[in-house]
């Protein structure tokens, strides 16, 4: 990936069980400190309509190197410490570039 353009990320994840208030609450702590952070463009998560054990995280980063800031920051480090052990698994990371 280019570091000067701009990257979009969908992080999928599934958990062991239903979102509840724990996560819901770790959710909105994250999403609350990441949006404040240098070169967070949009970051936004979303819950499956209809298996409330699957979250999806849509992001978007001015440059390779916010998105690098963004992994090893204290927020994420957070929701890991959270939610990790609540993960049915790893997350799917995919990458996107955006057409015009």
């Amino acid at each position: 990936m280019s570091e000067g353009k701009e990257i979009t990320l969908l992080a999928e994840m599934t958990l062991n069980a239903p979102v509840d208030e724990t996560v819901l609450g770790a959710l909105q702590l994250l999403m609350t400190a990441v949006r404040q952070e240098p070169g967070c463009v949009e970051y936004a998560a979303h819950v499956h309509a209809s298996d409330q054990r699957r979250i999806v995280f849509y992001e978007r980063w001015a440059s390779q190197k916010a998105l690098d800031v963004h992994g090893a920051a204290p927020a994420l480090a957070a929701w890991r410490a959270t939610v990790g052990h609540r993960l049915a698994g790893d997350p799917k990371l995919t990458f996107w570039t955006r057409l015009g």
